[in-house]
């Protein structure tokens, strides 16, 4: 790997070795990015999913006294302040072990590591953020970064005007982060993956342990966010039929944010988008074509963990049959939903959804014109409320997302 360093900008690569979960060997991953950022402003700031709490409370704790010093701060000692997620691990100690490990190797850095760590601390120098994920570091975006830190070496006249970030992912074991941390800070210290022959930590490829995760199924609320995207494809629908398509999604959307009988999670809701790459949910209109009618759906997440389950879900996509009266819309729709959002069979969905006759609740009838009679009356023709026979709910295995 090419490696340019500079006083302005070196982007280092740090690929990953993933070990998974009841593995005995090792197998690389995508690249992973610790990008050397220039000028400390442009560090990424390290509030992606991060809440200002760590072991030993909230409040802001005094700023020990300062002298003079060679570094780029001008001062001693410099101040580390942790921004990490209550979640009850230790990161004060995490970073500490990496603040100990560049004292005990000071001959080799750029200056001295006269790193102290406050975790609480009100103004401090270096703020180490804890994140669920680092989305850009530098010039790279990818999603798949472990840590990310600017390149110091001293030798910079303007000292920095802002805390310099360090950002790690949350989500692994203690001995991978405290291999993170000391990496990142041999970069603030100077140090690059060429003195890796020196320093194991500063490798560009490090083994790395996940936590496990809760799985999405166990989670109060399976969703990162409150807010989900639906694109809608009408483009296979006649245009005389998009109004009552329409009113039909509208009524399982709606049915939802109102809390679907106590099934959705709390406080969801549902933003139309027009450009389907920006949606969580996907629902289009397509014919079948092999003799099955209603609904297919399939669940979009996460498997933060490797254990082939699904830690958070992103959304899904949702295929209604063409050929499917348009009346009944709303009903597949919203089981194919209940299914999306939560639930892992049919006991799990909401009461409307839980039986395969549609035409028994009459919360589900009357919309965008349909008959407003009981199920024992025949409809009129082109008005049918009751499902046809060949009319399912069915899934394909879930898509994981990286």
């Amino acid at each position: 790997m090419s490696l340019a360093v500079g006083r302005g900008t070196a982007a280092l690569a740090l690929a990953l070795l993933v070990v998974l979960s009841g593995c005995t060997s090792l197998s690389p991953a995508p690249p992973v990015v610790d990008a050397a950022l220039g000028a400390p402003a442009d560090a990424t700031d390290g509030d992606d999913g991060a809440v200002s709490a760590v072991r030993g409370g909230t409040g802001s704790a005094a700023m020990p006294e300062t002298r003079p010093a060679d570094n780029p701060w001008r001062r001693a000692p410099i101040v580390v302040g942790i921004d990490a997620p209550a979640d009850g691990r230790d990161y004060a100690s995490l970073v500490e072990s990496a603040v100990d490990y560049w004292r005990a190797n000071a001959s080799a850095t750029a200056y001295d590591p006269a790193f102290v760590v406050v975790p609480n601390a009100s103004a401090p120098d270096v703020t180490v953020s804890v994140v669920e994920r680092i989305d850009a570091c530098g010039d790279y975006d990818g999603t798949d970064a472990v840590g990310c830190a600017p390149l110091l070496d001293g030798d910079d006249p303007t000292a920095p005007s802002e805390p310099v970030s360090v950002v790690v992912a949350a989500g692994y074991d203690d001995r991978t982060t405290k291999t993170v941390l000391r990496h990142e800070f041999g970069h603030l210290l100077g140090l690059t993956h060429d003195d890796a022959g020196d320093f194991a930590v500063l490798s560009e490829r490090i083994e790395t342990t996940r936590l496990p995760e809760p799985d999405a199924a166990d989670r109060e609320t399976p969703f990162r966010e409150r807010t989900v995207a639906v694109h809608v494809d009408l483009s296979n629908v006649s245009p005389d039929d998009r109004a009552t398509y329409e009113a039909e999604l509208d009524h399982a959307l709606s049915y939802y944010e109102a809390g679907g009988d106590g099934v959705a999670p709390a406080n969801l809701s549902f933003e139309r988008v027009s450009d389907p790459a920006m949606a969580d949910v996907t629902l289009s209109v397509s014919a079948f074509g092999d003799g099955d009618s209603g609904v297919r759906w399939r669940r979009t997440g996460v498997d933060a963990d490797d254990d082939e389950a699904l830690e958070w879900y992103t959304g899904g996509d949702l295929v209604v049959d063409a050929d499917l009266d348009p009346s009944l819309v709303d009903w597949y729709v919203g089981a194919g939903l209940g299914y999306l959002l939560a639930a892992d069979e049919r006991a799990d969905l909401p009461p409307p959804f839980r039986d395969g006759d549609l035409s028994d609740d009459p919360a589900w009838r009357g919309v965008a014109g349909e008959a407003t009679v009981d199920a024992a009356v025949e409809r009129p023709t082109g008005n049918a409320t009751t499902p046809p026979e060949n009319a399912r709910i069915s899934t394909a295995g879930p898509r994981v997302e990286p």
